[in-house]
């Protein structure tokens, strides 16, 4: 019995390291997610944070924005689309978008932000 509680407290504490609780990274819950960072996407074989925030009561419109654009502009462009294409298929059953910041534009036209993000914004136009 005296054994048992320092090796339930070994399990326990080794498990939240892993993030199960949901408060790590997107991928890391057993169904995905978003978690606190946003949903992770591999490009080539670079790995981006990927966060989108709906606009408007119908949720059509977005934003994304993309963390760890530095390592590479093309990468977290299309790890952007990849986000926004995922959440207009989930919710309108397409992949159509209008793109009002388009990941399309020259890699020259691209301001990175604060912290090495791009951003894209643009509506579902699918249904």
């Amino acid at each position: 019995m005296i054994l048992r509680l320092p090796l339930a407290l070994t399990l326990l504490l080794s498990l939240s390291a892993c993030g199960f609780s949901g408060i790590g990274s997107g991928d890391s819950r057993p169904f995905g997610g978003n978690g606190l960072r946003g949903q992770s996407v591999e490009v080539g074989g670079v790995r981006f944070r990927s966060r989108l925030a709906s606009t408007g009561p119908d949720r059509r419109g977005f934003v994304v924005t993309t963390r760890g654009a530095a390592r590479s502009v093309v990468g977290a462009l299309e790890a952007g689309r990849v986000r926004a294409h995922g959440h207009c298929l989930s919710r309108f059953g397409g992949t159509d978008v209008a793109w009002s910041v388009s990941p399309d534009r020259p890699v020259e036209q691209v301001r990175l932000e604060e912290g090495g993000t791009v951003t894209l914004a643009g509506t579902c136009i699918a249904r």
